[in-house]
């Protein structure tokens, strides 16, 4: 089920937050943060256990703030505007 979110505090707290209890508490749950570029508009889908959270913004500095902050446990996948998928991979720690 989708649900709009038009509070940026409200959509970046979910991110860092966990929907889904994990068995190990310990480990947080991994999360997919879609990102989807347009020219007008850029669109943060991000999957949950129960719904797919979206925030739609025009304002491109807004855009780049919010990834930037993005947090450790979430997946970031670009789709621009050609339709094309780009997963950006995660540092390893040693």
């Amino acid at each position: 089920m989708p649900k709009e979110i038009q509070d940026v505090k409200e959509f970046l707290s979910l991110m860092k937050g966990s929907d889904a209890q994990a068995k190990d508490s310990n480990k947080e749950p991994k999360k997919n943060l879609y990102i989807k570029e347009s020219k007008k508009i850029t669109k943060f889908k991000l999957r949950g256990k129960k719904y797919l959270f979206t925030f739609k913004t025009a304002d491109k500095n807004k855009a780049q703030k919010i990834q930037q902050t993005l947090p450790q446990n979430v997946n970031k996948i670009v789709i621009g505007a050609g339709g094309k998928k780009q997963q950006t991979k995660k540092k390893q720690k040693k």
